[in-house]
């Protein structure tokens, strides 16, 4: 089931958008907020995959209410539905899926959702993949960060990704476990550069090592398959072509 919240202050407008979600199957809408700040609040307690909303909101506006989200969970969905055209590179900065324009296309409102449900299905399914010969970079250090007070190290060459979840970074490495930790991705990503990793998006640091697959997923944005987990990263295509330059033959 596609979780979705719909942020809009018109009233209005959220019953238009209700009515044309609540047409489609697999679609499940479990909130809405009248305000930017009430939305934060809610995607942190309802987990959605989807979230659409506006750009003119009181208290928080649309733009400054998806840098929290991305913070929140770099991975939902963002498709901004507002009367402005004028913000669609603002839009697009903080990774949204789509933007439309008031008065709404409604059949667009729903092929866009249909191809969110389509690409959601393709990466929960994601199985792990293990390469046939382990990364080494021929070293021995260790990652040490800290993690609810206590420090823990971590073989470099097995980090996977790296990535921020519900206000924390999450070091997801080989074997399926993860580390937290409050340490920015910009620290670690100063870190681990003379490691070969690579920053592929604002919201994830990766191992070159591990990639896989890179697929299209919504604007100028790819998703990147990675072995050794089932979890997914985003590139963005300006990464794409860097990646490509740097480890490609």
């Amino acid at each position: 089931m596609l979780k979705v919240i719909i942020a809009e202050d018109d009233s209005m407008m959220r019953l238009i958008l209700r009515r044309t979600l609540a047409e489609m199957a697999g679609v499940s809408i479990v909130g809405e907020a009248e305000n930017g700040r009430q939305l934060v609040q809610m995607v942190e307690e309802r987990e959605p995959d989807v979230v659409f909303l506006d750009v003119d909101m009181p208290e928080m506006n649309g733009i400054e209410a998806s840098r929290e989200i991305f913070d929140i969970n770099s991975k939902v969905f963002l498709i901004f539905a507002t009367g402005y055209n004028c913000y669609t590179h603002e839009a697009f900065e903080v990774y949204a899926f789509d933007y439309l324009v008031k008065p709404f296309d409604l059949e667009r409102v729903q092929r866009t959702v249909r191809r969110i449900i389509e690409m959601k299905a393709a990466r929960d399914q994601v199985s792990v993949i293990k390469p046939e010969k382990p990364a080494f970079r021929g070293e021995n250090l260790k990652l040490r960060v800290l993690s609810n007070e206590k420090s823990i190290f971590i073989n470099i060459p097995d980090i996977v990704l790296i990535t921020r979840t519900e206000r924390k970074t999450m070091i997801h490495v080989t074997g399926e476990s993860v580390v937290q930790t409050y340490e920015p991705l910009q620290k670690l990503e100063d870190r681990l550069k003379e490691h070969n990793f690579f920053r592929c998006h604002k919201g994830f640091i990766i191992n070159p090592d591990m990639v896989v697959e890179i697929i299209p997923w919504g604007n100028k944005t790819y998703l990147v398959k990675l072995a050794n987990t089932k979890e997914t990263a985003l590139m963005t295509w300006d990464h794409v072509k860097e990646f490509q330059k740097r480890y490609c033959v």
